[in-house]
């Protein structure tokens, strides 16, 4: 057992106060950000209770937590790390026969139990906690971007994964307007509009166009009504059944992937992509204490404390900020998903193993 010893313990104690201090203060901040921009909707809407409230933000931290769990480890490593340094206590440590990457192996094995955390919430709680937080939003936020929004378009997915694509709808009339229904992708049925009752769908002025040997779609019939009895419904026809793709866990995408003659050649890039970025970003609590560690362990009469704390912040939200945008590329398949998303991460890896190996592993 790794933490038999009283330094051992003693490290694991003041690395899990510096990690949940941290952890509780940087939530605290994003919180009360997320209600002061939301706090019209929370006031005004008599439906919303404090339970409600309570709940969201319980979701908020599991949305969250791949941000700020990874982010809190580098900060409480630095601050466990660094007053160590200064305190002369990693000296005694060592003085007493002990090398250093047994010196690290608490700040390893707490960002091993906080890899599993953010895995294990990945598979089992993100998806429904983001799938709740979008009900809510589009339920009662109304002024803010995420509420009652306009989109140029609206998709409603069927059981048998066909889509129905279509601009407006006439409530009065129950009708969608400028429809499309892409039952494959060789298949399309254009229409003016469709009843937007699910027992009895009707098109009018429906066009059934198929791909040809030279691959352009040809109309081959039309109709001036055409009762669409082959639709398969999904239980919520409005869309909200529609799931994300980053909604989706990894069983899922998965799924997806191996399902090809399901699976569009536009959505395989961005299956793959939020797949493997499910699959990595995860590992990235343990890469934080691999590439911190080495910088907190050198010893000098001026030990830049300020300059370690502000290069390890500016370069955490760079490469937040670098991941989302391999995410885009990924998606929109300017580059191969695996290098969008594995090629920033292997060079990262890659870079502060080689610096922890040399000073760390070698260093003893």
């Amino acid at each position: 057992m790794i933490i038999k010893t009283i330094w051992e313990r003693y490290l694991i104690k003041e690395l899990s106060k510096v990690f949940l201090l941290f952890l509780g203060c940087f939530f605290f901040i994003y919180s009360l950000i997320d209600y002061s921009m939301h706090m019209q909707d929370f006031i005004t809407d008599k439906q919303i209770q404090i339970s409600h409230i309570a709940i969201y933000y319980v979701f908020q931290f599991i949305k969250r937590s791949d941000l700020l769990i990874p982010l809190s480890i580098l900060i409480s490593t630095l601050k466990v790390l660094l007053t160590m340094n200064s305190k002369g206590e990693l000296i005694a440590l060592q003085s007493c026969g002990l090398p250093r990457k047994k010196i690290l192996r608490p700040f390893f094995l707490f960002a091993f139990m906080c890899t599993l955390f953010n895995f294990a919430t990945s598979e089992f709680l993100l998806p429904s906690s983001l799938n709740h937080l979008d009900q809510f939003r589009q339920k009662h936020f109304k002024h803010n971007r995420h509420g009652n929004r306009k989109e140029p378009v609206h998709v409603l997915p069927l059981k048998d994964r066909s889509k129905i694509i279509y601009q407006t709808e006439d409530k009065e009339k129950k009708r969608y307007i400028d429809v499309f229904w892409i039952r494959s992708n060789d298949e399309i049925w254009r229409m003016n509009s469709l009843s937007s009752d699910p027992q009895s769908p009707v098109g009018y002025f429906v066009d059934h166009l198929e791909r040809n040997r030279d691959g352009n779609f040809e109309k081959i019939e039309s109709f001036d009504h055409y009762p669409f009895t082959q639709f398969r419904w999904q239980e919520d026809p409005k869309g909200n059944g529609h799931i994300p793709l980053e909604n989706k866990n990894l069983q899922q995408l998965l799924q997806m992937l191996s399902q090809k003659d399901q699976t569009t050649a536009y959505e395989s890039p961005q299956v793959l992509t939020h797949l493997l970025f499910k699959m990595t970003m995860p590992l990235l609590s343990l890469l934080v204490v691999v590439a911190s560690c080495p910088f907190c362990l050198r010893y000098s009469r001026n030990l830049p404390i300020f300059f370690t704390y502000t290069i390890a912040l500016f370069g955490f939200i760079a490469f937040f900020a670098l991941m989302d945008a391999a995410v885009i590329v990924g998606e929109n398949h300017v580059v191969s998903p695996y290098l969008a998303i594995l090629l920033p991460l292997g060079l990262c890896w890659a870079a502060f193993g080689y610096n922890y190996r040399c000073n760390i592993t070698r260093g003893i």
